[in-house]
């Protein structure tokens, strides 16, 4: 082991050191969203709308848009839910700030967050934090729908990258970041600023100050509340990955059989145990502690108890 090798010789590292691989599924992300926005360019019409009192208007609209967004009607056609996921990839492709910005806060973050949850739960993360911001603009419009009787749709990747901006001040709530690219202030700080605004944009606050209506408020406070129910919660989404989902009829054909059959083997149960823990120990290496389940962390404090008390016999 030489010098630089040991914990007294490292230099602290802080969260941006902490990105190693350039080829990410963040990257791979940004490239997907960015490619899709160029269709939406590519396949934009334009159309004439009369509107009583000011005349005719040239309207810029395009049908991947219209047909990726989320709308009111999404909710009871379940036929259209892929629109739940959809929708996180489209932008408004006449205003370059609203991708910009998404796009350059996933990047910044979500490189981070990535190198801290691993690729494919950082995946997981970001597509689920997609669908349930895109199930909560749904009910949104329906209710607008009601009250205004406005038929309106959602588009935009705010609500995932708003859940990775707040999953990393979780994790590093001391982190020095710059609002506006300019101000600095504590990670904690921005994550608190962000969601008083959204909040307040939920409430109509947002209105009266100039903001725009067009943000969808609810969908980064959707994004801000699976961050926060994730990290405190300590989930993994493991479950969702295919291979997990494939192996759900043989996990239950194996499970039905153990009820039928229960031997008591100590020296086996002992053996498993400490194997469990072997791959356990493994897995904190490679992905970092938080990518445990509430079971593995069980199954690690029931064998540290068992060595302790070997230890004092």
């Amino acid at each position: 082991m030489g010098l630089y090798d040991r914990d007294y010789g490292r230099q602290e590292r802080t969260a941006w050191d902490r990105i190693e691989n350039p080829r990410s599924i963040t990257i791979i992300l940004i490239v997907v969203t960015v490619a899709v926005f160029f269709l939406e360019i590519l396949f934009q019409t334009t159309s004439t709308v009369r509107i009583p009192g000011a005349g005719d208007m040239q309207v810029k609209t395009s049908p991947v848009a219209d047909w990726l967004a989320v709308y009111a009607d999404t909710l009871y056609k379940p036929w259209m839910w892929w629109q739940f996921l959809s929708y996180g990839f489209v932008h408004d492709f006449q205003k370059i700030f609203h991708i910009l910005f998404n796009m350059l806060g996933l990047f910044f973050f979500g490189r981070i967050i990535e190198q801290k949850l691993g690729q494919m739960e950082f995946l997981r993360f970001y597509l689920v934090a997609i669908v349930f911001g895109g199930i909560v603009a749904s009910i949104t419009n329906l209710i607008t729908f009601q009250i205004a009787g406005v038929q309106a749709s959602t588009i935009g990747a705010s609500g995932a990258v708003v859940a990775t901006v707040i999953l990393f001040a979780c994790h590093y709530p001391h982190q020095q970041i710059y609002l506006m690219m300019v101000f600095p202030v504590k990670a904690w700080v921005a994550a608190v600023l962000f969601v008083a605004m959204d909040v307040a944009g939920a409430l109509g606050l947002m209105a009266s100050m100039g903001s725009s209506g067009n943000t969808a408020f609810t969908v980064h406070l959707a994004g801000a509340a699976f961050a926060l129910v994730y990290f405190f919660q300590r989930w993994n989404l493991r479950f969702l990955s295919p291979g997990a989902l494939t192996d759900i009829p043989a996990r239950m054909r194996d499970r039905s059989r153990r009820m039928k059959i229960k031997l008591h083997d100590p020296d086996k149960k002992l053996e498993k145990e400490a194997e469990d823990a072997d791959r356990i120990l493994a897995k904190i290496h490679q992905q970092g502690e938080s990518s445990l389940t509430a079971a593995e962390r069980k199954v690690l404090e029931r064998y540290s108890r068992r060595q302790r008390e070997k230890r004092n016999q």
